[in-house]
């Protein structure tokens, strides 16, 4: 009977081992479809009707599983959600046409696996698009001449009543009612200075120009950033253009105040064949410039 007993706890240890050595050997099921982390540093800038946006790759895209990005689009002003876009790997930078100027929107940004899982981080930007101004309402480039010439105007209205940009000369009621900026020159071969009309003699509008920048660029669709300048930079009434050579054109952020409103506007000062941003030559040098322009009031094309 002993004998049997000690057969019993014999064959019950065996089987405890079995299982023991089971449990050990046993794994966790594998994840085929692992988390994928979001792009970082989204970007964006206006165009006409569209926003461009630009971010840094995920960390995880050359992942096994690694899908595409979605991209969320959300109304601020009616709060709702537009169709989403899908861009693949590999793509840093898209434009999301189809907005209207003027009108904040939020861009969400998530990385996603080849099986549909979202991030659960994610890049977010929020931005406006606005009206381009390239050329004039004659359908010529935007060129403002500096105020030693007797032959060209001066002054320009960056969005007149057509929705266009249209140069004036700087001088009479024109200039005083919606002059936005005129290009002063002390003599034929000083430097350039872009002022804000209210600074002039027969005063005009008000302009203010931030203190951040300038920013190189040579087109504005290039130039993107999370942020606008502050509003408290908007200290300026007053740009230098030196003459010398550069490598690129010049951003600058500006505002024009209209009563109790204040209207945005990034204004690209172009490089000249001549290497400068300066133009022309004796008394009739200027500037060109490109023009995006905020026509919704109070819109600095971000939150702040």
């Amino acid at each position: 009977m002993k004998q049997f007993r000690i057969l019993t706890m014999i064959a019950i240890a065996a089987v405890l081992a079995t299982f023991t050595a089971c449990d050990e050997n046993t794994t966790d099921p594998v994840d085929t479809d692992p988390a994928v982390a979001a792009p970082t540093n989204l970007k964006a800038a206006s165009a006409d009707g569209a926003v461009f946006l630009s971010w840094v790759a995920s960390v995880d895209e050359n992942a096994d599983n690694f899908g595409s990005y979605n991209i969320v689009i959300l109304n601020k002003s009616t709060n709702e959600t537009l169709a989403p876009r899908t861009v693949g790997k590999g793509i840093i930078n898209v434009r999301i046409d189809g907005l209207t100027n003027g009108v904040r929107y939020q861009f969400t940004v998530r990385s996603v696996t080849d099986l549909g899982k979202e991030s659960t981080n994610f890049a977010l930007v929020e931005w406006s698009p606005a009206v381009r101004q390239n050329i004039d309402n004659t359908g010529v480039p935007i060129k403002v001449y500096a105020t030693t010439s007797t032959s060209f105007n001066s002054a320009v209205d960056l969005y007149n009543a057509q929705g266009r940009a249209e140069v004036i000369s700087q001088a009479g009621d024109i200039f005083r009612d919606r002059g936005d900026l005129y290009v002063f020159a002390s003599n034929t071969t000083s430097s350039l200075d872009i002022i804000s009309p209210n600074q002039a003699i027969n005063t005009g509008p008000e302009t203010h120009f931030s203190s951040s920048g300038p920013y190189d660029a040579d087109n504005l669709d290039n130039l993107h950033a999370d942020q606008p300048p502050a509003n408290a930079s908007y200290t300026l009434q007053q740009l230098t253009i030196g003459t010398s050579t550069v490598s690129t054109g010049k951003v600058y952020f500006g505002r024009i105040v209209r009563g109790n409103d204040m209207y945005y506007f990034r204004m690209l000062i172009k490089r000249g064949s001549n290497g400068s941003l300066v133009q022309g030559s004796g008394n009739d040098r200027y500037v060109e410039m490109a023009v995006s322009f905020q026509n919704a009031p109070n819109n600095p094309f971000a939150k702040q």
